[in-house]
């Protein structure tokens, strides 16, 4: 093994939370393969996103900017082309660099004109024959657009569907599950579309066929799958894989959410389902689709986690398939394999379900795996974050980055002693209501959380006497000073940019 890796696999999931592999903690998931994975590489067990929504976080992991500086600041807008992204610098290095699955640099719901690859209207225009890249700096992609039923209307994966199993697309949708959704949690349903025709399947052939022909070149390779973001709609045998009764409970406090900016207890009502949505969109409504679970029965919140836990274990067998062949490939000992998500999910902790505006460190922390050339096994407890990987990564290569906004911490993968971050920024910036539009400093003791459109608004909690953040200390007099200091601080490295970002172009 060298010192440098040669090349780079970088896997990604969407919407998984920090503690919900094996290796992490989870007390019921089963995660062999990642858990391998994390035993000869670093687990990184203080790693956030500084956006909790998709577009925005991906952004910035492949940007190494803030989304106020991307422009990418919600969902609904596309990532500028000429961007110095992680995949452009690793060609540019003479890497082969193909992805494969969900990018989400690109509005889904952006119109035909526009030619964008992962809207679906491109899909129905003659320039989507034949197009496999070039795209963000990859020179192939194999594209899955969205998830669960939206996964089968435009990208390269709904085309193979159609062409491979005719009508299959349908065995995705709820009226064709295997078992009826309960009725107060509509997006839980046992998918009926068969393993061997999943989207996590494809991704995982895809991925494997690129890396039998790679020819001793040297590569990067995105793998992106789009679970286990909800819907909570695994297919067989991994929606039964798990008995929603062994699920742990989720965390919640009577009436914390008493001491939380209002809009927290009334989140999403707009009354139409999550899939109903995405056949239907209408008016825009906020990110995240944020609810409360009080009117979700306990048996349906378990049943949610218990596919959860499902969705998490069909992609760690992906993945194991993936490592697998690099290792067939004699590539092991010359790859860093990266294996992170772009945000996390509620799943009923604080009476909440999915994601949305509050930057709870169920939605910010997320995994971080990194196990190859130069990397040091163990766990590490320094801060890092998304907006630091491109310069790390790049560091690990040995490629220059240039100017972005991350720090590398390449020496804390190759030295677990070696000193992190003393703190972090996040910022969230709403689709519908401005008020919501917040701010965020979290280091070892605190998270502080502003919302300059709302004065009269704050989250403030002690992440080392509460890490689930279920006490909100914003109105305790006696931290007031603490309080007013990591303000002052916040406001001067990264001042309030409710107006920041690029043009609207979808509703998402």
């Amino acid at each position: 093994m060298q010192d440098r890796p040669r090349n780079v696999v970088l896997i990604m999931t969407d919407q998984q939370r920090a503690d919900s592999l094996g290796c992490l903690g989870h007390p019921a998931v089963r995660t062999p393969h990642l858990d391998r994975l994390a035993a000869r590489g670093a687990v990184m067990r203080n790693h956030i996103t500084p956006h909790q929504i998709c577009a925005p976080s991906r952004g910035t992991l492949f940007s190494g900017l803030y989304a106020r500086h991307h422009g990418l600041t919600r969902n609904g807008i596309a990532l500028p082309p000429d961007l110095p992204l992680l995949s452009h610098l690793l060609q540019a290095a003479g890497r082969r660099t193909h992805g494969v699955g969900k990018f989400h640099f690109q509005p889904i719901l952006a119109a035909a004109d526009l030619q964008m690859p992962e809207s679906n209207a491109f899909w129905a225009t003659p320039a989507a024959e034949g197009w496999r890249g070039p795209f963000y700096g990859f020179d192939s992609v194999d594209l899955v657009i969205g998830e669960s039923v939206e996964s089968t209307v435009g990208g390269h994966y709904a085309r193979w569907l159609s062409d491979r199993a005719p009508g299959a697309a349908a065995l995705y949708a709820p009226e064709n599950a295997l078992a009826p959704p309960p009725p107060d949690l509509e997006e839980v349903w046992k998918s009926a579309i068969p393993e061997a025709l999943h989207y996590n399947t494809w991704i995982g052939e895809r991925a494997c066929a690129f890396l039998d022909g790679t020819g001793g070149d040297p590569f990067f390779l995105l793998v992106s799958f789009p679970d286990p973001h909800h819907p909570f709609s695994p297919p067989r045998p991994w929606c039964d894989m798990y008995d929603p009764a062994d699920m742990p409970p989720p965390r919640a406090e009577p009436g914390e959410l008493d001491a939380m900016p209002g809009y927290l207890r009334a989140g999403d009502e707009a009354g139409k389902s999550y899939v109903d949505y995405l056949r239907d969109p209408g008016p825009p409504r906020e990110q995240g689709f944020m609810m409360p679970t009080r009117q979700i029965s306990a048996r349906s919140l378990s049943m949610a986690m218990a596919h959860t836990c499902g969705m998490i274990s069909m992609i760690d067998a992906v993945a194991g398939r993936i490592l697998g062949r690099l290792n067939d490939l004699g590539l092991t000992e010359d790859t860093l394999v990266v294996f992170t998500s772009d945000h996390g999910e509620f799943l009923g902790d604080h009476g909440l379900l999915r994601k949305g505006p509050p930057p709870y460190r169920q939605l910010l922390q997320v995994p971080l795996l990194v196990a190859g050339p130069g990397v040091v096994p163990g766990g590490r407890r320094q801060m890092t974050s998304h907006v630091d990987l491109r310069r790390t990564l790049a560091a690990m290569v040995g490629v220059e980055a240039g100017p972005d906004d991350g720090q590398d911490f390449s020496a804390v993968l190759r030295d677990p002693a070696a000193a992190g971050r003393s703190h972090l920024h996040a910022e969230y910036h709403p689709r519908v209501d401005a008020e919501t539009y917040n701010q965020t400093l979290i280091t070892e003791d605190w998270r502080l959380t502003v919302y300059p459109n709302r004065p009269g608004w704050g989250e403030f909690f002690d992440r080392r006497a509460d890490p689930g953040e279920h006490r909100n200390l914003w109105a305790d007099a006696g931290l007031v000073p603490v309080r007013t200091a990591m303000a002052a601080t916040l406001q001067q490295e990264f001042p309030a940019a409710p107006a920041a970002g690029g043009e609207v172009l979808a509703v998402y």
